[in-house]
């Protein structure tokens, strides 16, 4: 017979208190220190004195001071003092697990590798009565895996190994436990480790939810710039975690307020409204998700490592958009039915459902702007909540939301922005996805022409880009001067490469590479760019034989085989789909054809890169640093070319240096050369400039930067159409 769980032992770092800010990385790139310099000098050996005792956790923390100050300056120490303040926050899941398991009369025990600072933390997070026996490595003087460390809790439990369930977020650990002859399981999450109990035969009473009060302190508020953020809204969204249906949850709210009006909205959201209009939705999370990062904290989000500090989009795979298009195609059909819905509700007089279907509309509009953009990351598994919306769709979700919609006036102003959003999404969808909606949007039209007072557009449209804006097109040039070695090279491989044929370039933009180009003596030249405000400048410089189409590189207006080169610098990565992009310059390319990547790239790191880098940390200090689209997956539409039978040949056409000051640097961003630079407020953008000029007097007077320029040549053979 199975002897019967009588003690639960648990890790305390990733089990029960969680670290989600990071601290480490964001404290320092907070600073503008590199992302790992923290966690290097915290983490190393002084670390391993600290948690066995030898140091105390004050006497660690002096050390870490110490070293980032010397090596960093004053901006070390203020990152170590943003690091040390950060004491993690306890999961509310775990926590409430280990208390129906001291409830149930199983003995609670912790185990953890720590410093001296342990206690203080129990009682800084209310958790001092949650464990009956505290285990701490710098209290034993021994350190997990070690099987001493786990002897010593036992003993200080009273209990045999065999009579204890163990979990711990490090396989090693829990490795070592079984061989102790613990019950040990790897730790993922409570609802895991509480099957992994009850397989054991525990059984733990059922859980309670806390009462939950339809105030504006309960859940979890979407941060500042949140499309959903209600800070100049009568509507409100909250994020809350709870065990209860939507049908409880709203129960639950009207239990505490006879006053109030809720209402399920599908299974995983609620609607309540008070009697004078103030409307919340409660988005309900499964367990064990992130309501913080759900609803855009900034701190619940980490960073990814690259070289410019910034999040890289890598391009779509064929069997991610063929998984994704039945899921765009599902969340067209479910926005068309919010709008009939909308318009019905309001035609009988219904305003709260016209509202709660009105929420529905954004909801899905922002999944399916997430699910094109997919600059997001989920909070959880499978979720479709964002961390990042395109502009345009930000700026439309932002302006309906801030409307009061519990009025007839109210209701067609917050609509107007969302059909705008939703033209553009359509298209985005066929493009991207080649999904063609097969929801009635003439029955749509006809529904919402009597709420609006006129027949609405719903067709497909695209959206120029509001990062390319005529601001960036004045100074574009101006901060990406050319050296002569490169426009020399790229004047010999023009006439090599395209005299005497038809010739189509991808993102054109103003023409400082066209000129060049063009220059030898094709047949025909098509500059191919969607932003309007480039295209147009482009034109008004009327270049020698460039026909200039306005157009998007996922949709050329040309027809097959009517191309001999397909020509482009580092434009792909910029597109939302590089491989589709790709597809389609083959589309159009002749037999025989060529397609052709120019990429100029440093030759090693650029010394100058962390201006730039300290301008973006403080400009975007309050949301997510900006995201690069697809930035150097130049390789992977290589090998998309190479699965369709095409080989790529690379070629160096020049190797030159260039000398750049700090001062060019800092001159590009108070102009605002950059395109991320113009989704920014004025204040946030002085407060980069700051950052900037601080890197900058930091740096040497003249740096010299070894660039190279390559071709890949893709040459398009018939077999393979």
């Amino acid at each position: 017979m199975t002897r019967p769980i009588r003690g639960v032992l648990v890790d305390l770092d990733g089990v029960v208190r969680l670290w989600k800010n990071r601290s480490a990385a964001t404290a320092a790139l907070a600073c503008g220190l590199p992302e790992q310099a923290v966690r290097r000098v915290a983490y190393g050996g002084v670390f391993d004195l600290a948690h066995h005792g030898i140091l105390t956790h004050e006497e660690w923390v002096a050390a870490v001071r110490a070293d980032l100050i010397a090596q960093f300056g004053p901006e070390g120490g203020r990152a170590a003092d943003l690091w040390a303040a950060d004491r993690g926050e306890p999961d509310p899941q775990m926590v409430a697990l280990l208390r129906r398991a001291r409830s149930a009369g199983l003995v609670t025990g912790v185990l953890t590798n720590n410093t001296t600072v342990v206690a203080a933390d129990l009682t800084l997070h209310e958790l001092d009565g949650l464990f009956g026996h505290v285990a701490n490595s710098a209290a034993l003087g021994v350190t997990k895996p070690s099987p001493a460390a786990y002897h010593q809790a036992l003993a200080f439990m009273d209990l045999p190994a065999q009579d204890v369930a163990f979990t711990d977020d490090s396989a090693t650990n829990v490795a070592a436990a079984l061989h102790v002859g613990l019950r040990a399981d790897h730790y993922t999450s409570a609802d895991a480790f509480e099957k992994f109990l009850a397989g054991l035969g525990v059984a733990l009473p059922a859980p309670t939810d806390a009462v939950l009060l339809p105030t504006a302190s309960a859940g979890v508020a979407p941060a500042d710039g949140h499309a959903e953020a209600d800070a100049a809204s009568p509507q409100s969204v909250r994020y809350v975690n709870t065990s209860l249906t939507a049908a409880g949850l709203a129960a639950r709210l009207t239990a505490h307020d006879a006053a109030l009006t809720a209402v399920p909205l599908g299974p995983d959201a609620v609607a309540s409204i008070t009697p004078n209009g103030r409307l919340t939705t409660w988005r309900m999370l499964p367990h064990g998700a992130d309501t913080a990062a759900a609803a855009g904290q900034l701190s619940a989000w980490t960073s990814t490592t690259c070289d410019v500090e910034a999040e890289h989009l890598p391009p779509w795979l064929p069997e991610v958009r063929t998984a994704a298009a039945p899921r765009a195609e599902a969340l067209l059909h479910q926005i068309g039915w919010a709008l009939h819905q909308i318009a019905a509700a309001a035609h009988t007089g219904d305003l709260l459902a016209a509202v709660t279907h009105l929420d529905l509309a954004r909801h899905q509009l922002t999944a399916l702007a997430s699910l094109l953009a997919r600059h997001q990351q989920a909070p959880w598994p499978g979720a479709t909540a964002s961390r990042y919306l395109p502009p345009t769709a930000r700026i439309a979700l932002a302006a309906s939301h801030c409307v009061g919609a519990t009025t007839p006036e109210g209701l067609i102003e917050s609509l107007a922005p969302l059909l705008a959003l939703l033209r553009q999404l359509r298209h985005g969808s066929q493009v991207v996805l080649n999904t063609n909606s097969c929801w009635p949007w003439q029955h749509t039209t006809a529904a919402l022409t009597g709420l609006l007072g006129t027949s609405p557009d719903l067709s497909p449209r695209p959206a120029d880009d509001p990062l390319y804006t005529p601001a960036l097109a004045c100074v574009y040039d101006r901060h990406r001067p050319l050296a002569d070695a490169m426009t020399d090279a790229l004047r010999s491989f023009s006439a090599e490469q395209l005299a005497g044929r038809d010739v189509v370039e991808l993102g054109a933009g103003t023409g400082r590479i066209t000129r060049h180009l063009a220059a030898g003596s094709p047949a025909t030249y098509r500059g191919v760019e969607p932003s309007a405000a480039m295209a147009a400048l482009l034109t008004q410089r009327r270049l020698p034989g460039v026909d200039v189409v306005s157009a998007d590189a996922l949709m050329l207006p040309f027809a097959v085989n009517s191309a001999d080169v397909v020509i482009e610098h580092e434009v792909l990565q910029f597109t939302a789909d590089p491989l589709l992009a790709a597809d389609e310059a083959l589309r159009i390319l002749r037999p025989g054809g060529r397609l052709i990547r120019l990429l100029l790239h440093p030759t090693g790191p650029d010394p100058l890169t962390g201006i730039d880098a300290a301008y973006r940390t403080a400009a975007f200090a309050d949301g997510p640093l900006p995201l690069f689209q697809g930035k150097g997956t130049d390789q992977r539409v290589t090998a998309h070319l190479a699965g369709r039978g095409l080989g790529t040949d690379t070629r160096t056409l020049v190797v030159f240096t260039r000398h750049r000051t700090p001062v060019e640097g800092v001159e590009a961003l108070a102009d605002r050369a950059w395109p991320y630079q113009h989704q920014l407020a004025d204040s946030a953008h002085e407060r980069g400039m700051t950052a900037a000029r601080a890197a900058a007097a930091r740096a040497a007077e003249t740096v010299p930067v070894e660039y190279v320029l390559r071709a890949l040549i893709t040459s398009h053979s018939p077999e393979v159409r």
